[in-house]
């Protein structure tokens, strides 16, 4: 992403989708730059999920929860990252 150079196939729809988290990341400085760029994205498409023209209004109403969340595989625990609904 760095260097801006296309990729071959699909790869190159992957790194578009990717490219805002990585210039979040970038802006910032961060031990694990792998696991702050995972994190920044997994909250940027939640939030985007939050506010999409069919699902925001049942978020809003309460129906629908989008919790975004990471997975470790090193440690197999699950950190939820935002949404989570309140008990």
């Amino acid at each position: 992403m760095r260097d801006g150079k296309k990729l071959p196939g699909h790869l190159q729809s992957i790194a578009d989708a990717l490219r805002p988290a990585y210039k979040e990341t970038v802006r910032e400085k961060h031990d694990d730059p792998v696991d702050a760029m995972t994190r920044i994205h997994v909250k940027q498409t939640s939030a985007a999920l939050r506010s999409n023209r069919d699902l925001g209004p049942l978020v809003k109403k309460g129906s629908l929860a989008v919790v975004s969340a990471y997975y470790s595989l090193d440690s197999g625990r699950v950190e939820v990252l935002t949404g989570a609904p309140s008990a």
